[in-house]
């Protein structure tokens, strides 16, 4: 089963937020002050509705505290979304994300209580400015002081077993999955697993390890 979200603010980052949602089986319902975005959204979440989240007797209404997460979309008009996180925390809103357009809205933000804030624009062009640098980096994502990341095996990894690359002791990074070159499959992997140029990896670790372990052949 799965959780409960509500999104406010149904521009292009809140309509597609709450279409993938809904399709992975959550409870979702969307909120907008436009009659035409809200009626789109209609047939593809749980609950769709027309109203002001910066008006406190609407917020409240809402009942915030059944969702398990509240989204807020509403960046470009920045009054009216710190308006509704105000109203929002003095519900008791469980946990709530806010989005941004600057770093100066996201510290505002976070100053008046949001849990999250994302700038979606400046996360998605910050990553593909890492792929486009480091090219053997797919993807890489900071998680707990650690980072996560997509790497494909450069030539001089080429031809040596995990046990002889040492990377968890030598480099403070472990190979999470191995994917053949062309192949979908993930395949099991142990101390005498061969790597050859081309592969693919997720790996676990220092983020600094991995970059320079996997930016260039």
């Amino acid at each position: 089963m799965g959780n409960s979200y509500a999104i406010l603010g149904l521009g292009s980052f809140g309509s597609k937020l709450a279409v993938s949602l809904s399709k992975l089986g959550n409870t979702v319902l969307v909120c907008d002050i436009d009659p035409a975005r809200v009626d789109d959204m209609r047939d593809k979440v749980a609950e769709a509705v027309i109203a002001d989240v910066s008006n406190p007797d609407v917020v409240k209404e809402l009942g915030v505290g059944k969702f398990n997460v509240i989204i807020l979309g509403m960046s470009s008009h920045f009054e009216d979304q710190i308006l509704a996180l105000t109203h929002l925390k003095q519900e008791g809103a469980p946990k709530i994300i806010a989005k941004a357009t600057s770093d100066v809205q996201e510290k505002i933000l976070y100053r008046l209580g949001a849990d999250e804030v994302i700038q979606p624009e400046k996360d998605v062009a910050e990553r593909l400015s890492r792929r486009l640098t480091w090219h053997n980096i797919s993807d890489i994502i900071d998680f707990k002081g650690a980072a996560i990341a997509e790497v494909i095996v450069p030539g001089r990894l080429s031809g040596k077993s995990l046990l002889e690359l040492d990377l968890r002791n030598r480099y403070n990074v472990t190979v999470l999955l191995l994917r053949k070159s062309g192949s979908t499959e993930n395949i099991p992997t142990g101390p005498g697993t061969m790597l050859e140029k081309g592969d693919q990896l997720t790996v676990f670790g220092s983020r600094q390890s991995i970059i320079e372990l996997f930016k260039e052949d």
